[in-house]
């Protein structure tokens, strides 16, 4: 996996995996808090989003494209072993940023 392309201020315009620590991915209704280094990511969901099976922190399995401008999609490992991986498929992504530690947890 490659590496991101900074835009300043702590921010990039996309994700590929290889970047490492804790980044916020903001899109129009929710959030989405990876963790490079544990390989996780977890939705946030907004006020007006409706909940989802990924609103809970869960293991990277792939990244296909989190990018600003465009939608995001990743892959997850389940908890259980009766389906292969989830999908996320974000909405329009409209930040990228890094967070430290405690604005993450």
């Amino acid at each position: 996996m490659g590496t991101s392309r900074s835009t300043g201020n702590g921010e990039v315009a996309e994700l590929t995996g290889g970047e490492g620590g804790r980044w916020r991915v903001v899109t129009l209704h929710s959030e989405y808090h990876f963790d490079l280094d544990m390989a996780t990511v977890e939705r946030v969901p907004g006020p007006n989003a409706a909940p989802t099976v990924n609103d809970v922190k869960r293991p990277i399995r792939s990244i296909g494209a989190c990018q600003v401008g465009e939608r995001g999609r990743w892959t997850m490992h389940p908890d259980d072993f009766e389906i292969d991986y989830y999908w996320q498929i974000s909405g329009e992504i409209q930040q990228i940023e890094r967070i430290s530690e405690r604005a993450h947890d």
